[in-house]
């Protein structure tokens, strides 16, 4: 059971930075609000059993999101996408094709792009945000940019 002050502590870290969170998770799962949902959730409920021991909450919660999604992905593989709008890819803000075109990248692309392209992250708070190393969301990063330019100039 948290006190008072963890209790505080994870509201005020939910209120400060829960919507970036469940932004790039629902990127990240190709538009899926039920798995940013669940994974935004699970994250939280985690960090709250845990939150005595997680000394920066932020990338903590990050990363146990990323995991969470990344898991509920692989389970449902040949699932269709639930979405109470109907297919994700038929919206007409256009999303629908950005949500393609991140498809087409490795999952630890995907992450690294929305954290530094999409969130505005630096090249420092994305590796912290994900456990890694700068030099690994350089590399990740200039893969995704890569792929991404190939894929608009094949016009997906």
């Amino acid at each position: 059971m948290l006190d008072d002050e963890e209790r505080r502590r994870l509201e005020s870290a939910y209120r400060d930075f829960g919507g970036e969170v469940w932004r790039a998770i629902h990127a990240y799962a190709g538009g899926r609000r039920d798995v940013a949902d669940e994974a935004v959730a699970e994250a939280f409920a985690q960090a709250g059993r845990r939150i005595e021991h997680i000394r920066s909450l932020r990338p903590w919660v990050f990363r146990a999101a990323f995991r969470i999604a990344a898991a509920e992905l692989a389970r449902g593989r040949h699932a269709a996408p639930l979405t109470e709008l109907g297919d994700a890819r038929e919206l007409e803000d256009g999303s629908g094709d950005i949500l393609d075109l991140l498809e087409s990248l490795s999952p630890r692309q995907r992450r690294v792009f929305l954290l530094r392209e999409i969130l505005g992250f630096s090249t420092m708070e994305s590796a912290d945000l994900l456990g890694s190393s700068v030099v690994s969301v350089r590399v990740h990063l200039h893969a995704a940019r890569r792929r991404l330019r190939e894929s608009l100039s094949e016009g997906i």
